[in-house]
């Protein structure tokens, strides 16, 4: 099926989740760093984008699953009914339920602090791993972890309350604040010196705790990295910091933009055209940032289905009435009508997650494998609000 007919079948605007491309990345990915690194594991970071069929797709290429919450270790050990020693269950307030939950099934729970080591322990997790805080890219104090001048004592107070520390764990931040103007920056993909001075801070702090009597057997460097082939320079460039430090033990990454951010794009309707005082076309659509609200700080690309004519600026804005509802303030598009379709490329990476029922429920979802595109997941809510009565 075509774009317009998948359109003309589920409504606009509508998801377009290539899980073909999804499990190609990811094995582009991992053989990209088992070149590098054999003892390479990889655990898909299900906060990116949790359509179930990458989830599934993620399975049976062989990753774990990297969880932040609770709903995501219901999703892994439950529904897609990943082994739970192959969970990571990270995030940095991780209720006891969760706890509980991973003790149950052996998850390897990464501590966020000190704290945190004591209430794992009370919810009978034995295998932990300890997140080393590391600046922001911004320069900021990260939020994030453990400082590595409290790593040995936090492994020393982790062995008193019977846990085993299995791994250290870093990930370097990929958004954040800017210091000065509190306006939200990103930073993807971090650059190849990020995680090589990364990893090589976990080695050397690994090679610190061995004295001691904690042999860790991990290093998690969590995610920030670009898709294959541009990873494969990080892979060498880390390869060659741990074999320098003496580090033997496996190598644990926690991808999710890599993996899904060309997985998915996002096919909306252009509702209008008008030309502001200012002399800008404006074109108002059936998407805004209630779909992709990282449109915000970064505009996706956005190209029309069918091109003809010149290409010029466009302002392109959503269905909300908010002033902020702008997909992107100069989209090049030719010239547009209203039922002209329009794609928004590249958006499978927190788009999805984080969208919301502000304006009208969450589209379908329609996933394509084999070649064929099929619904996945119907429009939120269809049918529901012709059920409704008032008293």
């Amino acid at each position: 099926m075509t774009v317009g007919e998948l359109l003309a079948e589920y409504g606009s605007p509508l998801w377009l989740a290539d899980v073909e491309r999804f499990r190609s990345n990811l094995r582009r990915f991992a053989a990209a760093w088992r070149r590098e690194w054999p003892d390479t594991r990889i655990a898909y970071s299900y906060k990116t984008n949790r359509v179930l069929a990458f989830l599934q797709a993620a399975e049976l290429g062989g990753a774990g699953a990297e969880v932040v919450c609770e709903s995501e270790y219901l999703l892994a050990a439950g529904v897609i009914e990943v082994d739970p020693a192959r969970i990571i269950v990270d995030g940095p307030a991780k209720p006891d339920s969760l706890l509980a939950r991973a003790a149950a099934g052996g998850a390897l729970v990464l501590a966020d602090s000190r704290g945190e080591l004591e209430r794992a322990a009370a919810h009978g997790v034995r295998r932990v791993g300890l997140r080393v805080a590391l600046d922001s890219f911004t320069g900021a104090c990260t939020r994030f972890g453990i400082p590595p001048a409290e790593i040995s004592a936090a492994a020393g107070a982790a062995a008193g309350l019977g846990l085993t520390v299995a791994a250290l764990s870093t990930h370097l931040v990929s958004t954040d604040f800017e210091p000065a103007s509190g306006r939200i920056v990103a930073s993807w993909p971090r650059s190849p010196d990020d995680h090589v001075g990364a990893a090589a801070l976990l080695a050397g702090l690994a090679s610190e705790l061995r004295p001691a009597g904690h042999h860790v057997a991990t290093i998690d460097l969590g995610g920030g990295f670009p898709a294959a082939p541009a990873v494969a320079t990080h892979a060498r460039a880390v390869a060659g910091v741990l074999r320098a430090a003496g580090f033997a033990g496996a190598l644990l990454l926690e991808p999710g933009r890599a993996i899904v951010a060309d997985a998915v794009e996002l096919a909306f309707t252009v509702i209008a055209v008008k030309t502001l005082a200012d002399g800008r076309r404006c074109l108002a659509c059936d998407a805004g940032i209630n779909l992709v609200p990282g449109a915000l700080s970064d505009p996706p690309r956005i190209e029309a289905l069918e091109r003809h004519g010149a290409l010029s600026e466009a302002l392109v804005t959503g269905p909300l009435c908010l002033n902020t509802d702008v997909l992107h303030p100069a989209a090049q598009l030719p010239p547009l009508k209203p039922g002209s379709v329009l794609i928004a490329r590249s958006v499978g990476a927190y788009q999805q997650v984080a969208s919301t029922q502000f304006g009208e429920p969450r589209p379908a979802v329609v996933a394509r494998e084999h070649g064929e595109w099929c619904l996945h997941t119907p429009a939120e809510g269809q049918g529901a609000l012709g059920a409704v009565r008032v008293p």
